[in-house]
This record gives structure tokens, sequence and C-alpha cells, in this order.
């Protein structure tokens, strides 16, 4: 997996896209930073704490040893 990062040429913001080995898009950032630094801040952040996420379905459920 990697993270794509690109800057929208209309508005200047910043977006990044997390892809597959594939090149498929697996997430992306929702909203836009506004500088470079913000961004990559976030893509720091999701990648200390994803280690550490618990996965639930709709309803609450915690899946255990996801």
């Amino acid at each position: 997996m990697k993270f794509v990062v690109s800057q929208d040429a209309s508005t200047g913001l910043w977006f990044w896209q997390l892809r597959a080995a594939e090149g498929g898009s697996i997430a992306r950032s929702h909203s836009g930073y506004r500088t470079r630094e913000e961004l990559l801040d976030s893509i720091h952040a999701i990648r200390a704490q994803a280690p550490r996420s618990l996965v639930f379905d709709l309803l609450g459920t915690l899946y255990e040893g996801v």
C-alpha cells in the first residue's frame, strides 16, 4: 500500500489517497488540507494509530482478533 498526495489546482488544497499495491483506491481524505505539512501530519497520525484501530460492524459489534 502507498499514500499518494496531490494538490487541487483550483483551490490549492492538498489531499491524500491510500492505494493498494495494484493501484486501486482504498481510502482518501474527505477534506483538503491548507498546507503540505498539515497533509503529511495527517498521514503520520493515520500510520501511527492504525495498528491500534479496532474493527466494528454498523451495529457496534466488535470483531475480535482482527
